[in-house]
Protein backbone atom coordinates (compact mmCIF):
# COMPACT_ATOMS: atom_id res chain seq x y z
CA UNK A 1 0.00 0.00 0.00
CA UNK A 2 1.30 3.60 -0.72
CA UNK A 3 2.22 5.43 1.74
CA UNK A 4 0.71 8.99 1.89
CA UNK A 5 2.75 12.20 1.25
CA UNK A 6 2.25 14.02 4.47
CA UNK A 7 4.94 15.74 6.24
CA UNK A 8 4.48 18.14 9.23
CA UNK A 9 6.24 21.55 8.26
CA UNK A 10 8.21 23.92 10.23
CA UNK A 11 7.58 26.45 11.94
CA UNK A 12 9.50 29.15 14.37
CA UNK A 13 8.12 29.28 17.59
CA UNK A 14 7.24 32.84 19.45
CA UNK A 15 6.25 30.75 22.87
CA UNK A 16 6.36 27.10 23.69
CA UNK A 17 3.10 25.28 23.07
CA UNK A 18 2.06 22.66 25.80
CA UNK A 19 2.30 18.72 25.08
CA UNK A 20 1.63 17.68 28.59
CA UNK A 21 2.79 14.34 29.77
CA UNK A 22 0.73 13.66 32.06
CA UNK A 23 0.60 10.64 35.15
CA UNK A 24 2.17 10.09 38.09
CA UNK A 25 3.93 6.56 37.89
CA UNK A 26 7.75 6.05 38.67
CA UNK A 27 8.10 5.76 34.95
CA UNK A 28 6.59 9.06 34.02
CA UNK A 29 8.26 11.08 36.48
CA UNK A 30 11.55 9.35 35.41
CA UNK A 31 10.58 10.31 31.90
CA UNK A 32 9.84 13.80 32.55
CA UNK A 33 13.52 14.27 34.66
CA UNK A 34 15.50 13.04 31.56
CA UNK A 35 13.08 15.46 29.29
CA UNK A 36 14.37 18.07 31.21
CA UNK A 37 17.93 17.33 31.39
CA UNK A 38 17.72 16.60 27.48
CA UNK A 39 16.14 19.85 26.64
CA UNK A 40 19.67 21.65 28.12
CA UNK A 41 21.40 19.17 25.19
CA UNK A 42 22.32 19.84 21.90
CA UNK A 43 22.81 15.70 21.92
CA UNK A 44 21.06 13.72 19.34
CA UNK A 45 18.31 12.20 20.79
CA UNK A 46 17.13 8.38 20.04
CA UNK A 47 13.01 7.91 21.26
CA UNK A 48 12.10 4.03 21.79
CA UNK A 49 8.39 3.39 22.38
CA UNK A 50 5.36 1.11 20.95
CA UNK A 51 3.19 3.25 18.50
CA UNK A 52 0.88 5.25 20.21
CA UNK A 53 2.71 5.75 23.04
CA UNK A 54 3.57 9.36 22.77
CA UNK A 55 6.97 9.43 21.09
CA UNK A 56 6.27 12.37 19.23
CA UNK A 57 4.43 14.40 22.30
CA UNK A 58 8.32 13.45 24.14
CA UNK A 59 10.00 14.99 21.77
CA UNK A 60 7.92 18.52 21.05
CA UNK A 61 8.43 18.68 25.12
CA UNK A 62 12.58 18.21 24.62
CA UNK A 63 12.08 21.05 22.20
CA UNK A 64 9.61 23.32 23.42
CA UNK A 65 11.82 22.98 27.27
CA UNK A 66 14.75 24.01 25.10
CA UNK A 67 13.15 27.02 24.25
CA UNK A 68 14.18 28.99 27.44
CA UNK A 69 17.36 28.94 26.64
CA UNK A 70 17.45 29.20 22.68
CA UNK A 71 14.48 30.83 21.76
CA UNK A 72 13.32 31.43 18.18
CA UNK A 73 14.49 27.67 17.11
CA UNK A 74 12.60 26.30 13.92
CA UNK A 75 11.50 23.35 14.47
CA UNK A 76 10.67 20.62 11.61
CA UNK A 77 9.00 17.12 11.85
CA UNK A 78 8.21 14.51 9.20
CA UNK A 79 6.62 11.29 10.14
CA UNK A 80 8.35 8.34 7.44
CA UNK A 81 5.63 6.03 8.15
CA UNK A 82 3.03 8.69 5.80
CA UNK A 83 5.72 9.64 3.10
CA UNK A 84 6.33 8.21 0.11
CA UNK A 85 10.05 6.78 0.61
CA UNK A 86 10.44 7.68 -3.32
CA UNK A 87 10.40 11.49 -2.38
CA UNK A 88 12.29 11.46 0.82
CA UNK A 89 15.51 12.27 -0.79
CA UNK A 90 13.72 15.47 -1.96
CA UNK A 91 11.85 16.10 1.13
CA UNK A 92 15.08 16.17 3.43
CA UNK A 93 17.79 17.46 1.25
CA UNK A 94 15.79 19.40 -1.37
CA UNK A 95 15.66 20.10 -5.35
CA UNK A 96 17.85 22.51 -7.45
CA UNK A 97 15.84 24.28 -10.32
CA UNK A 98 15.69 22.44 -13.54
CA UNK A 99 16.20 19.00 -12.12
CA UNK A 100 14.79 16.07 -14.16
CA UNK A 101 11.07 15.73 -12.79
CA UNK A 102 11.54 18.74 -10.70
CA UNK A 103 9.07 22.18 -11.25
CA UNK A 104 11.28 25.52 -12.65
CA UNK A 105 11.85 26.44 -9.08
CA UNK A 106 14.47 25.27 -6.62
CA UNK A 107 13.13 23.72 -3.51
CA UNK A 108 14.44 23.90 -0.34
CA UNK A 109 14.47 20.38 1.70
CA UNK A 110 13.88 20.77 5.35
CA UNK A 111 17.60 20.17 6.47
CA UNK A 112 17.60 23.47 5.11
CA UNK A 113 14.57 24.96 6.67
CA UNK A 114 15.51 23.62 9.88
CA UNK A 115 18.93 24.97 9.90
CA UNK A 116 19.97 26.27 13.75
CA UNK A 117 16.66 24.41 15.32
CA UNK A 118 15.38 20.85 15.52
CA UNK A 119 14.05 18.25 13.21
CA UNK A 120 12.20 15.58 14.65
CA UNK A 121 12.30 12.22 12.04
CA UNK A 122 9.75 9.79 13.43
CA UNK A 123 9.88 6.09 12.90
CA UNK A 124 13.09 5.79 11.12
CA UNK A 125 13.16 2.46 10.30
CA UNK A 126 10.15 2.95 7.63
CA UNK A 127 12.75 4.68 5.54
CA UNK A 128 14.26 2.13 2.57
CA UNK A 129 18.20 1.05 3.39
CA UNK A 130 18.73 3.60 0.43
CA UNK A 131 17.25 6.79 2.35
CA UNK A 132 18.88 5.51 5.79
CA UNK A 133 22.21 5.85 4.13
CA UNK A 134 21.49 9.70 3.25
CA UNK A 135 19.82 10.15 7.00
CA UNK A 136 23.03 8.50 8.13
CA UNK A 137 25.40 10.57 6.08
CA UNK A 138 24.12 13.43 7.28
CA UNK A 139 24.34 12.53 10.86
CA UNK A 140 28.15 12.09 10.19
CA UNK A 141 28.78 15.29 8.08
CA UNK A 142 25.73 17.39 9.05
CA UNK A 143 26.13 19.07 5.34
CA UNK A 144 22.84 19.17 2.48
CA UNK A 145 22.70 19.09 -0.78
CA UNK A 146 19.74 19.44 -3.12
CA UNK A 147 18.96 16.94 -5.68
CA UNK A 148 20.22 17.92 -8.48
CA UNK A 149 22.64 20.39 -7.04
CA UNK A 150 26.65 21.25 -6.82
CA UNK A 151 26.96 23.07 -3.86
CA UNK A 152 26.96 21.61 -0.22
CA UNK A 153 25.86 24.17 2.56
CA UNK A 154 26.97 23.14 6.63
CA UNK A 155 23.93 23.19 8.96
CA UNK A 156 23.54 23.19 12.27
CA UNK A 157 20.79 20.68 13.60
CA UNK A 158 19.71 18.86 16.63
CA UNK A 159 17.93 15.37 15.55
CA UNK A 160 15.30 13.74 17.51
CA UNK A 161 14.38 9.93 16.24
CA UNK A 162 11.79 8.16 16.97
CA UNK A 163 11.18 4.34 16.26
CA UNK A 164 8.87 1.48 16.98
CA UNK A 165 11.17 -1.00 18.59
CA UNK A 166 14.63 -1.37 20.62
CA UNK A 167 17.25 -0.77 17.44
CA UNK A 168 18.90 -4.35 17.83
CA UNK A 169 15.70 -6.07 17.01
CA UNK A 170 14.94 -3.46 13.89
CA UNK A 171 18.45 -4.77 12.09
CA UNK A 172 17.83 -8.27 13.31
CA UNK A 173 14.20 -7.88 11.06
CA UNK A 174 16.07 -6.12 8.36
CA UNK A 175 14.45 -2.78 8.96
CA UNK A 176 17.16 -0.94 10.05
CA UNK A 177 20.95 -0.71 8.39
CA UNK A 178 23.78 -1.93 10.76
CA UNK A 179 25.52 1.30 9.72
CA UNK A 180 22.82 3.40 11.12
CA UNK A 181 22.32 1.13 14.30
CA UNK A 182 26.10 1.96 14.57
CA UNK A 183 25.57 5.62 14.84
CA UNK A 184 22.01 6.18 16.96
CA UNK A 185 24.24 4.40 19.62
CA UNK A 186 25.83 7.23 19.75
CA UNK A 187 22.75 9.26 20.49
CA UNK A 188 21.06 9.95 23.81
CA UNK A 189 18.23 7.12 24.27
CA UNK A 190 15.40 7.60 26.02
CA UNK A 191 12.66 4.59 26.38
CA UNK A 192 9.24 5.54 26.57
CA UNK A 193 7.26 2.70 28.85
CA UNK A 194 4.03 1.27 27.18
CA UNK A 195 0.56 2.04 29.05
CA UNK A 196 0.05 -1.48 30.28
CA UNK A 197 3.51 -0.92 32.30
CA UNK A 198 2.25 2.23 34.02
CA UNK A 199 -1.90 1.72 35.01
CA UNK A 200 -1.67 4.39 37.54
CA UNK A 201 -1.07 6.75 35.14
CA UNK A 202 -4.42 6.11 33.35
CA UNK A 203 -6.71 7.98 36.26
CA UNK A 204 -4.98 10.80 35.34
CA UNK A 205 -5.14 10.51 31.45
CA UNK A 206 -8.65 9.94 31.55
CA UNK A 207 -9.39 13.37 33.49
CA UNK A 208 -7.30 14.50 31.25
CA UNK A 209 -8.57 14.39 27.79
CA UNK A 210 -12.00 13.86 29.04
CA UNK A 211 -11.71 17.74 29.94
CA UNK A 212 -10.00 18.63 27.21
CA UNK A 213 -12.63 17.33 24.88
CA UNK A 214 -15.35 19.03 27.10
CA UNK A 215 -13.61 22.16 26.82
CA UNK A 216 -13.89 21.72 22.84
CA UNK A 217 -17.40 20.72 22.60
CA UNK A 218 -18.18 23.57 24.65
CA UNK A 219 -20.03 21.75 27.42
CA UNK A 220 -19.59 21.14 31.10
CA UNK A 221 -17.80 18.92 33.00
CA UNK A 222 -18.49 15.08 33.49
CA UNK A 223 -19.05 13.39 36.29
CA UNK A 224 -16.80 10.30 35.62
CA UNK A 225 -17.62 7.08 38.24
CA UNK A 226 -15.25 4.99 39.60
CA UNK A 227 -16.16 1.95 37.97
CA UNK A 228 -15.47 3.45 34.55
CA UNK A 229 -11.96 4.18 35.44
CA UNK A 230 -12.15 0.53 37.14
CA UNK A 231 -12.64 -1.06 33.43
CA UNK A 232 -10.29 0.97 31.74
CA UNK A 233 -7.36 0.57 33.94
CA UNK A 234 -8.13 -3.12 33.25
CA UNK A 235 -8.02 -3.25 29.16
CA UNK A 236 -4.57 -3.90 27.49
CA UNK A 237 -4.65 -0.74 25.19
CA UNK A 238 -2.18 -2.37 22.75
CA UNK A 239 -2.27 0.80 20.63
CA UNK A 240 -1.16 2.52 24.32
CA UNK A 241 -1.97 6.29 24.96
CA UNK A 242 -3.77 6.46 20.98
CA UNK A 243 -6.19 4.00 21.66
CA UNK A 244 -6.88 5.53 25.59
CA UNK A 245 -7.67 8.92 23.93
CA UNK A 246 -10.05 7.07 21.14
CA UNK A 247 -12.03 5.17 23.61
CA UNK A 248 -12.39 8.15 25.94
CA UNK A 249 -13.49 11.03 22.97
CA UNK A 250 -16.26 8.03 21.98
CA UNK A 251 -17.20 7.96 25.83
CA UNK A 252 -17.60 11.52 25.91
CA UNK A 253 -20.00 11.42 22.79
CA UNK A 254 -21.67 8.84 25.03
CA UNK A 255 -22.40 11.45 27.94
CA UNK A 256 -25.53 11.87 29.31
CA UNK A 257 -26.85 13.89 31.69
CA UNK A 258 -23.56 15.48 32.61
CA UNK A 259 -22.17 11.25 33.51
CA UNK A 260 -19.30 9.94 31.74
CA UNK A 261 -20.56 6.90 30.07
CA UNK A 262 -18.50 3.37 28.82
CA UNK A 263 -18.97 3.03 25.05
CA UNK A 264 -20.90 -0.32 25.10
CA UNK A 265 -18.23 -2.95 24.02
CA UNK A 266 -16.42 -2.16 27.34
CA UNK A 267 -19.54 -3.24 29.58
CA UNK A 268 -19.86 -6.27 30.58
CA UNK A 269 -22.59 -7.79 33.25
CA UNK A 270 -19.47 -7.76 35.65
CA UNK A 271 -18.57 -4.08 35.43
CA UNK A 272 -22.85 -3.54 35.22
CA UNK A 273 -23.32 -5.83 38.33
CA UNK A 274 -20.42 -3.69 40.56
CA UNK A 275 -21.64 -0.66 39.31
CA UNK A 276 -24.97 -1.16 40.60
CA UNK A 277 -24.39 -2.34 43.75
CA UNK A 278 -22.31 1.04 44.09
CA UNK A 279 -24.56 2.78 43.11
CA UNK A 280 -27.08 1.56 45.49
CA UNK A 281 -24.53 2.00 48.30
CA UNK A 282 -23.69 5.42 47.79
CA UNK A 283 -27.06 6.49 47.19
CA UNK A 284 -26.81 7.60 43.84
CA UNK A 285 -29.63 7.44 41.01
CA UNK A 286 -29.70 4.43 38.21
CA UNK A 287 -32.16 2.67 35.81
CA UNK A 288 -32.49 -0.47 36.94
CA UNK A 289 -33.74 -1.95 33.85
CA UNK A 290 -31.00 -1.04 31.64
CA UNK A 291 -28.32 -2.50 33.84
CA UNK A 292 -30.02 -5.88 34.26
CA UNK A 293 -30.49 -5.57 30.19
CA UNK A 294 -26.80 -5.84 30.16
CA UNK A 295 -25.95 -8.09 32.81
CA UNK A 296 -28.56 -10.31 31.03
CA UNK A 297 -27.46 -9.81 27.59
CA UNK A 298 -23.67 -10.75 29.38
CA UNK A 299 -24.91 -13.57 30.31
CA UNK A 300 -26.72 -14.83 27.74
CA UNK A 301 -23.89 -14.14 25.05
CA UNK A 302 -21.45 -16.45 27.47
CA UNK A 303 -24.01 -19.02 27.37
CA UNK A 304 -23.60 -19.14 23.70
CA UNK A 305 -19.87 -18.90 23.49
CA UNK A 306 -19.79 -21.97 25.98
CA UNK A 307 -22.23 -23.71 23.79
CA UNK A 308 -20.80 -23.08 19.89
CA UNK A 309 -23.68 -20.98 19.46
CA UNK A 310 -25.94 -23.55 20.07
CA UNK A 311 -29.26 -21.60 20.86
CA UNK A 312 -31.52 -24.98 22.15
CA UNK A 313 -28.37 -26.11 24.49
CA UNK A 314 -27.95 -22.29 25.38
CA UNK A 315 -31.66 -22.18 26.40
CA UNK A 316 -31.76 -25.29 28.42
CA UNK A 317 -28.46 -24.59 29.91
CA UNK A 318 -30.57 -21.32 31.12
CA UNK A 319 -33.34 -23.04 32.25
CA UNK A 320 -35.49 -21.17 28.96
CA UNK A 321 -37.81 -22.04 26.68
CA UNK A 322 -36.04 -21.61 23.16
CA UNK A 323 -39.29 -19.61 22.33
CA UNK A 324 -38.35 -17.20 25.41
CA UNK A 325 -34.74 -17.70 24.38
CA UNK A 326 -34.87 -16.18 20.73
CA UNK A 327 -37.05 -13.35 22.06
CA UNK A 328 -34.25 -12.34 24.83
CA UNK A 329 -31.44 -12.63 21.79
CA UNK A 330 -33.78 -10.02 19.65
CA UNK A 331 -34.60 -8.12 22.19
CA UNK A 332 -31.58 -7.42 23.58
CA UNK A 333 -29.74 -7.50 20.04
CA UNK A 334 -27.73 -10.39 20.29
CA UNK A 335 -26.58 -11.89 17.36
CA UNK A 336 -27.71 -15.92 16.91
CA UNK A 337 -24.22 -16.91 15.45
CA UNK A 338 -20.42 -15.55 15.19
CA UNK A 339 -18.15 -15.91 12.35
CA UNK A 340 -15.47 -18.22 13.55
CA UNK A 341 -11.81 -18.88 11.69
Amino acid sequence: MDKKNKVAGSRKTDAPVEYPIVGKSKATEQLLKQIAKLSKSRRDVLIIGEAGVGKGAVAKNIFFKSLEDTPDQPFVTINLAVIDDRELESILFGVERGTEGSSNTSRRGMFEVGNGGTILIEEIEEASFRNQMKILSFMNERMTKRVGGLESQSVDIRLLITMKADPSELVEKRTLLDDLYSKLSDCETLQVPPLRQRPEDIPLLVKHFTSELCKELGIGELVIDINAIDVLVRQPWRENIRELKAVIDKSVLFSNDGRFMLPPELVDEKTEVVKMINNIVSGQEFVLDKSLDVIEKGIIERALERFGFNQSRAAQFLGMTEQTFRYKLKRLGIASARMRS
